[in-house]
């Protein structure tokens, strides 16, 4: 399925677009975001969402695949699995920014090409758009915040990205938490197997043996129910 989103921010297009380059920066203000690890350009952390009557943590990684600086265009690429198995999902995120009339802010725009199994994917595009916009709507107001406070891709120089958006956010008397790296903390898949219908297989045959054992055991009784009507 395909999500697009579009906003606007309140800072000059550079520094915008050098702040989403750094998905550490942004992880604290999309709501249940943790990012705790980064290898080179692999960012580790989980998001914890609820599609319906689904509570989910998905964890898995996320990477900038593309910066085009010229276009201001980036595009991002992350695979992830919720820890109980009940879903999993892969995504393509491409932003592009350009600035707003004035050049004191910048318009933004992403597309995410989401595919996600499991569970949560029986719930359709409608509840999944629906959660996504409420999601996008929270990151916003965040984020805007934090640029007003003079949030910019800099603060990464002398401490780790996280505690820098949390001293952004919180004054100069704040002082950094570290991130931890959860307990249920797994080692994502490589990217040739990372196909999340592949992961999930285990929840699917949960999810739809049940019915079929049903709908074969019903059946059997019937048969059983013609044969002794037949032998009256």
């Amino acid at each position: 399925m395909q999500l697009t989103h579009a906003f606007e921010l309140p800072a000059p297009v550079d520094r915008v677009f050098d702040v989403f380059s750094q998905l550490d920066l942004l992880a604290p203000c999309f709501p249940g975001a943790t990012v705790w690890g980064r290898d080179g350009d692999v960012y580790h952390g989980a998001v914890k969402i609820k599609l319906g009557p689904f509570p989910l943590v998905f964890e898995g990684t996320a990477r900038v695949v593309r910066a085009d600086v010229p276009q201001r265009r980036l595009v991002v690429k992350a695979n992830a699995r919720d820890r109980r198995g009940a879903a999993a999902g892969a995504a393509t995120v491409t932003a592009s920014f350009r600035s707003a009339e004035g050049g004191d802010a910048t318009a933004v725009q992403v597309v995410t090409e989401l595919d996600l199994t499991g569970r949560p994917a029986q719930l359709g595009t409608g509840a999944v758009t629906s959660v996504s916009d409420r999601l996008k709507d929270q990151f916003v107001g965040c984020l805007s915040s934090k640029l007003a406070a003079g949030l910019t891709a800099g603060l990464t120089t002398d401490q780790p990205a996280a505690e820098a958006v949390a001293a952004a956010g919180a004054g100069p008397s704040a002082s950094p938490t570290r991130i931890v790296r959860p307990e249920y903390a797994y080692t994502p898949p490589s990217e040739a197997e990372s196909t999340p219908h592949l992961q999930v297989l285990p929840d699917v045959a949960r999810t739809w043996l049940p019915w079929v054992g049903g709908a074969v055991g019903g059946l059997a009784l019937l048969v059983l129910i013609v044969r002794w009507l037949r032998g009256r």
